[in-house]
């Protein structure tokens, strides 16, 4: 029996030293690289270790963001046709929270240059190439699982500090809006105040999209005219939008350019 309690004695600094580098391992382990603990103890003694020179949570990935539109036949003949909806976005945000504070830290950029400069898109395609857009900077993201996406747009009347397109399809009613086939140009308006499109998680393909530390993501936002619904009067059209999120790795997205 003493010599149980004397061996016993001896090996309890080596189970304390292995206890906490398995913590720190654990500790760890979000940030994407592997952790190797190696405990020998000849003579009692306990070598030094290396451990992962990473934090929990700053391990990051790359998004890389598409904007395009379902294709719609062309409009009819009648004047109230709608023949464009014009857009402009400021910024394009995704957050991993399922119940998002529109003023929460943790909403993330996906399109950095549209904050000094905003675009303004079409959503009324007539063919599948006419509102695709994948100039969009990348964006370096946090790596998580993102399940709400919101679409920032310009206000129809900015600030004189923010930024504005270069070109203006709306003209003097402001930066967003839809226009006719007999030319009439109407305000965009949006029931969410500040002006934005909120995507939710039931719109994006699988419930999120996940952003895998050192690795890339094609984020594809598609705008369903058939599902949306738009509502004109002589003053200003109020539209409620429906988009899509389908997350695709870039082989995924490299295959269907080759189909």
């Amino acid at each position: 029996m003493p010599r149980w309690n004397s061996y016993r004695g001896a090996n309890a600094p080596s189970r304390s030293w292995l206890l906490a580098e398995l913590l720190l391992c654990l500790s760890l382990f979000g940030c994407g690289n592997s952790c190797f603990v190696f405990v020998s103890n000849p003579g009692g003694t306990i070598p030094p270790t290396t451990v992962p020179s990473c934090q929990l949570g700053t391990a990051t990935g790359t998004v890389t963001l598409h904007v395009s539109a379902i294709p719609t036949p062309p409009a009819g003949e009648s004047p109230a046709a709608i023949q464009h909806i014009f857009v402009t976005l400021r910024g394009v945000e995704a957050t991993a929270s399922a119940v998002p504070d529109d003023a929460s830290a943790d909403w993330h950029e996906l399109a950095p240059n549209l904050a000094t400069r905003p675009v303004q898109l079409d959503l009324v395609a007539r063919t599948a190439d006419s509102t695709e857009r994948s100039g969009f900077k990348d964006a370096i993201v946090p790596a998580d699982a993102y399940r709400q996406i919101r679409l920032r747009l310009s206000p129809n009347q900015p600030e004189e500090a923010e930024s504005t397109p270069e070109e203006n399809a709306c003209r003097g009613a402001g930066f967003n809006c839809v226009v006719t086939s007999d030319g009439v140009i109407r305000p965009l308006v949006l029931d969410a105040q500040p002006s934005q499109i909120q995507i939710g998680s039931d719109h994006i393909s699988g419930g999120f999209f996940r952003v895998l530390p050192e690795t890339r993501v094609d984020l594809k936002l598609e705008f369903n005219p058939q599902s949306s619904v738009i509502f004109s009067t002589n003053e200003a059209a109020r539209l409620v939008p429906v988009f899509t999120v389908e997350p695709q790795s870039p082989a995924e997205s490299a295959a269907q350019l080759n189909e």
